[in-house]
């Protein structure tokens, strides 16, 4: 990806190789197809860099964390839900999570997940600066003014001294326990009749990642965005990684708050 090496793609790719994420509207199929992702994004992004910073490799699966960046200056526009974006001029950075399924010889499925918003925010599409800076507040606040929440927000996992977490909502992450249970109370606030279901998990040695869905029913303000009392539906992944003594020492989340504040807004 970061070097455009589309003739690397047939070497370790199945042809029947699947390619989903939130951003585009379509799903990637084969080994063109992901080549059409490649040369799509660096025809948007020329710089376009993805730095992996946490990488586990379990039987059938490879889970990558990963920081994306690029500047929107190349011809080609970029490919969005809402259809093709010129070049804004504007450079980016996210956080994402790649889901790839392997069969010890090539790789046949990536579902992954990006920070859709910050996309959006950064290169000047939308200005999301007011919800960024109610997830903010909400890491001090949830405590002052009691919520109507009954969804359980805390780990079962004793929480390191150290801990912090890292949410497409904050753009730094929390650094206590008190903060997490702060901001998920606030999220949470937002629902009720909550159905959530944990659609595939890998837990080995430190490291318990699930992918997940939920709907729900909108009936307060989500951080900021006014109850709608819409049925809403939406998907993420969560990655939990724990220290050596078994307590949480960090937490990411990833999911698709284009299409959960979409529903909401419309």
């Amino acid at each position: 990806m970061n070097n455009a090496e589309i003739d690397v793609i047939p070497q370790i790719m199945n042809e029947d190789f699947v390619f989903t994420i939130p951003t585009h509207p379509e799903v990637f199929k084969g080994t063109k197809g992901f080549e059409e992702e490649v040369t799509g994004l660096h025809g948007a992004f020329p710089d376009v860099h993805l730095d992996v910073h946490h990488k586990w490799c379990f039987d059938d699966l490879i889970l990558g964390l990963w920081t994306g960046t690029g500047t929107h200056i190349g011809d080609k526009p970029l490919s969005t839900p809402k259809g093709p974006l010129p070049a804004t001029g504007n450079s980016f950075v996210i956080q994402g999570v790649s889901w790839i399924r392997a069969d010890g010889v090539l790789l046949r499925e990536n579902l992954a997940n990006e920070d859709t918003l910050k996309i959006i925010h950064d290169l000047g599409v939308k200005d999301c600066s007011k919800i960024y800076s109610n997830a903010a507040a909400s890491l001090a606040s949830a405590r002052q003014f009691p919520t109507q929440s009954t969804q359980k927000t805390t780990s079962q996992n004793q929480f390191a001294i150290n801990f912090k977490f890292n949410h497409p909502l904050l753009l730094q992450e929390g650094e206590s326990e008190s903060q997490y249970e702060n901001f998920m109370s606030t999220y949470w606030n937002a629902f009720e009749n909550v159905e959530m279901n944990i659609t595939e998990s890998k837990r080995e040695g430190v490291v318990n990642a699930y992918r997940w869905t939920f709907e729900a029913d909108h009936v307060r303000p989500f951080f900021g965005i006014p109850a709608t009392h819409k049925r809403i539906r939406h998907q993420g992944v969560t990655v939990w990684i724990n220290n050596s003594q078994g307590s949480a020492e960090k937490v990411y989340f990833n999911e698709n708050l284009i299409v959960l504040m979409g529903q909401m807004e419309s």
